[in-house]
């Protein structure tokens, strides 16, 4: 855990820049951006630092909840039912356009992390600027809760396993 608390630190002071998912995994980029080559071989824009999530997160403003894990497989509020709903498909459920209205707020507003906190269980808390957190409690997500790492370099990555 001391590890996990030295280098989520990095953090405090940073910029929120990206959020994303691929799948049911939820994507954060804080930092400052760089230009890398992605799996393709093409040039993406990456955030110096990732935090992975696939656990129960939820980002919340005080006590209301913004968007979290639930949302990636619930379509958007309004849908009318018409055709098959398939929550897998970019942009097609809630968590996808929570997360385009989040990536222009990034873009317009500097929310940076103003602390980090990883209890004893594991559990992950980021407390942004503007009253904003990320909460990733530790649970039972099969594979990791939660993963933090810098993309663009070749270093161990801070991984907390779910609970057995």
């Amino acid at each position: 855990m001391e590890r996990a608390r030295q280098s989520l630190a990095e953090l405090v002071g940073e910029r929120w820049r990206q959020v994303g998912r691929a799948c049911d995994l939820v994507w954060l980029g804080f930092g400052p951006l760089r230009e890398t080559t992605d799996h393709r071989g093409g040039a993406r824009e990456r955030a110096e630092y990732a935090l992975h999530l696939q656990c129960g997160w939820r980002l919340s403003l005080g006590d209301k909840r913004l968007t979290g894990a639930s949302d990636v497989y619930l379509p958007p509020s309004g849908r009318t039912g018409e055709g098959k709903f398939d929550w897998d498909v970019q942009g097609a459920n809630r968590f996808d356009v929570r997360a385009a209205k989040l990536t222009t707020l990034l873009a317009a507003e500097q929310i940076l992390v103003t602390s980090v906190e990883v209890t004893g269980e594991g559990s992950l808390t980021v407390f942004l600027s503007g009253g904003l957190r990320i909460e990733a409690p530790r649970g039972d997500s099969g594979s990791e809760d939660w993963r933090f790492f810098r993309p663009h370099r070749d270093e161990d990555h801070v991984v907390m396993p779910p609970e057995d």
